[in-house]
């Protein structure tokens, strides 16, 4: 596993747009594996696992189009779902150690947005 990297849209870098309450936000997760087939995914807010629904909609795209890469869809944005948010990435059968990569929410978003990897 390595190369883990991240995207916001909107894009708080590079647009005016800060992260704003009603807005849908999409965080999307990529990570570089060998062998690619074998990656897994897993989000989490605030340290807890993140399930989908019909709010927070996970989805993992096929391995074989764009493999390594999944997305978080926030779908209107409440107050209560500023947090950091964790992608971690995998390898199904272990041995090597995970990537996970921070993203934090907030009013402020652009200004204060950071993504941190460890593995």
């Amino acid at each position: 596993l390595h190369k883990g990297r991240f995207w916001i849209t909107p894009d708080p870098y590079h647009n005016e747009d800060n992260i704003q309450i009603g807005r849908e936000v999409k965080i999307s997760c990529q990570v570089e594996a060998t062998p690619s087939d074998e990656l897994q995914f897993s989000w989490l807010k605030n340290g807890r696992p993140l399930k989908s629904s019909e709010r927070m909609v996970i989805t993992h795209t096929d391995p074989n189009i764009s493999p390594g890469t999944t997305n978080l869809d926030i779908i209107d944005l409440k107050f209560t779902d500023f947090g950091t948010y964790t992608c971690v990435a995998s390898l199904r059968n272990g041995g090597i150690p995970e990537i996970s990569i921070d993203v934090n929410i907030s009013s402020t978003t652009g200004e204060s947005l950071s993504g941190i990897m460890s593995s």
